[in-house]
Parts: structure tokens; C-alpha cells; sequence
């Protein structure tokens, strides 16, 4: 069969065996399927079962521990059709372009992020030195399509929603990156995969402890999670920035919140929880084994996502930008403060 299609290949025209040789290249398997961008997207759907089913056993919820004899997978694929059944309506005030654009834009900024993860080593669509600057790149512009969503919108709530995304955003993403400078100190690099190389002995999480709860709670309030979902807040303000998006377009951007959710999970365990390091699988090649460390640590992280957000009411909005400002910040810095001290001292005794 292999030999078959081998020959089919090489007596195929020219602009054919260039497509194939394409499809079956190395950059395009990883792009298109894993760690690109079929495997991203399972993912995120799986982010999504996982959630529902462990907030349900928080909550006691019965739906999505009953519906369908595989573990309430049904009531996943009910609310699937429900949303996608649902007309897609536009406001008569919005900026239509706009407006039908931006979720797809979202989507795709969200996903991007997985190009500069490392599941393993070799196994990443876009090596580089500057991987988790280029990472952070992706980072600060995806709030963009959510933004000129809001805008484009033509309504009070998503405008509402608009303005604390953004003041949100400015207290959060300082620490955030605070946080991680901690962990490029103590790796001497900003690629990922040497990154990752380095906790061979120690995961980092071990002296950042401080920098890992920084960059957990303001990766939360980046991905609005609860308790830090101000900009949507649908007892307050309908569903903020997303209150005018119904049917497919809602889909896509809850999708896209879940990939960039996912992507930040990942990004933890790649700087603090050592990646891809782990007990050896029996019978596993190593190949193999590295992915599925990484896959397991960042589900970890999103667990501990989701837990807070089945324990923790929203907070008042002075209350999240008090956070940001007048906490996370200073830990940061205490947090550098302290990784310097240890990069001294380390280099000092070696």
C-alpha cells in the first residue's frame, strides 16, 4: 500500500508532487496537525468538556455529568448545535466589516500563540532565540480584535465592557511580564526550549515561587477569567464586549478565549513546572513522552483555572485594579529582587 502510493507520488505531474511533498514536509505536519493547528484546536475543545465537567462536580450541576452515556460528552455537543443554530444578528448601528471580522481575527491571534510553544524538543512550528519575546508580541496585540469588537459593536454594554478590558489590561500585563523577566534571569536566555532545558535538576516554580503567582493570577485577569471577568460580567453588563455577538460569531470567540487560555497554561509549564521533564513512560520513547509531560502540567495549571473559578465570586472593579497596581507589581519586583540575589550568589560559588 505504502509502496503504491510512493509510485503514485512520483508519477504524479510536476504541480502535484510539489502539493504533496508539501503536505507530508515536516513544517507543514507540525503546523497543520501537532502541535499546530488541528491539535490546538482538540484541545481547546477538550478545555472546554474538562471545565464544564469539573465545575459541574463543584457545583453539583446535572447536565454535564449525565447527558450522554460518555461522561456528559453530550451536553457539550448540545450547546454546540444550540449556539450554531441561533441566527447570527447584526446590530443596525455597528460597523459591519468590523464586526463580522473580529472573531475570526481573534481566533487566529489566539492560535499563532501555539507556534512559539516547545512541546518537546524539536517539536515547535517556529523555533527561535526570542521565542517567548515573540510569544509576549502575540500576547499584546491579541486584545485588539476583542477591542475594535467592542467597538464595532455600536452599543453601551460592549463599550462598557471596552474600557475595563482595557484598564484591566494595563494592570495586569506589567507584572505579567515582571513576572517571567525572573525566569529569563535565572535561564540567561528568552528561547523557550533552553528555557525548559534548564529546570533539568529543579523546576523553576521551586525559587519563583513568588514569579509563578504572579504570572498565574495576572495570566487570569489576561484571559478574564473568574474572579477577574469585569469586562464581561453578565450580571452587570448584559455579557460586556461580547453582547452583541450571537450563533457562530459567539462560538468563534469563545473558542478563541479557550486557545489563549490553553496557550498561557502552557506557556506556565514550559517556565516554571520544567516542560517536558518527567519520570521516564515505560515502553514510551522519549519523543513521545515529552509532549505528554507538557500536556499534563498545563492541564494542571488549567485546573487550577478552573477550581478558582468555581470557588471565587467576581471582584469589584477597584478591587482588580488594586490587585494589579498595588500587589502583583511590588511581588514582581521583590521576585527579580530575590532571582538576582540567587544569580550572584550561584555565580559567585560556581
Amino acid at each position: 500500500m505504502i509502496e503504491q502510493l510512493a509510485q503514485s507520488i512520483v508519477s504524479a505531474p510536476e504541480p502535484i508532487r510539489t502539493l504533496l511533498s508539501w503536505i507530508f514536509s515536516e513544517a507543514f505536519i507540525k503546523a497543520a496537525i501537532f502541535p499546530g493547528a488541528l491539535f490546538s484546536t482538540i484541545l481547546g475543545m477538550f478545555a472546554v468538556w474538562y471545565e464544564r465537567k469539573l465545575l459541574a462536580r463543584v457545583m453539583l450541576r446535572v447536565g454535564p455529568m449525565h447527558v450522554g452515556k460518555v461522561s456528559g460528552i453530550l451536553q457539550l455537543i448540545a450547546d454546540a448545535v444550540k449556539f450554531l443554530a441561533k441566527e447570527p444578528i447584526t446590530p443596525s448601528s455597528a460597523i459591519r466589516p468590523l464586526f463580522w471580522v473580529m472573531p475570526s481575527a481573534a481566533l487566529l491571534l489566539s492560535l499563532l500563540l501555539f507556534a512559539f510553544l516547545p512541546f518537546g524538543a524539536g517539536w515547535i512550528i517556529y523555533p527561535s532565540e526570542i521565542g517567548l519575546l515573540l510569544f509576549f508580541a502575540v500576547i499584546a496585540v491579541s486584545p485588539i480584535p476583542i477591542l475594535l469588537a467592542a467597538y464595532a459593536s455600536g452599543s453601551k454594554y460592549p463599550f462598557i465592557g471596552l474600557t475595563r478590558m482595557a484598564l484591566q489590561l494595563f494592570g495586569y500585563e506589567i507584572p505579567l511580564f515582571l513576572a517571567l523577566a525572573g525566569v529569563v534571569l535565572m535561564a540567561g536566555s528568552f528561547n523557550l526550549q533552553e528555557i525548559v532545558e534548564a529546570q533539568a535538576r529543579a523546576p523553576f516554580v521551586l525559587p519563583q515561587f513568588i514569579g509563578f503567582v504572579v504570572f498565574f493570577t495576572a495570566a487570569l485577569a489576561e484571559t478574564e477569567r473568574v474572579p477577574f471577568d469585569i469586562p464581561t460580567a453578565e450580571g452587570e453588563i448584559v455579557f460586556g464586549w461580547q453582547t452583541e455577538y450571537s450563533g457562530a460569531h459567539f462560538v468563534v470567540f469563545q473558542l478563541a478565549m479557550y486557545e489563549k487560555t490553553l496557550a498561557l497554561c502552557v506557556l506556565g509549564s514550559l517556565l516554571y513546572l520544567g516542560g517536558w521533564h518527567g519520570p521516564p513512560l515505560p515502553f514510551v520513547p522519549e519523543t513521545i513522552s515529552a509532549p505528554f509531560w507538557v500536556v499534563v502540567k498545563s492541564l494542571i495549571v488549567f485546573t487550577l483555572m478552573v477550581l478558582i473559578r468555581g470557588a471565587y465570586p467576581r471582584l469589584s472593579i477597584d478591587r482588580v485594579l488594586d490587585i494589579g497596581w498595588r500587589y502583583l507589581i511590588p511581588l514582581a519586583l521583590l521576585n527579580l529582587l530575590i532571582t538576582g540575589a540567587i544569580v550572584y550568589f550561584l555565580g559567585t560559588l560556581g
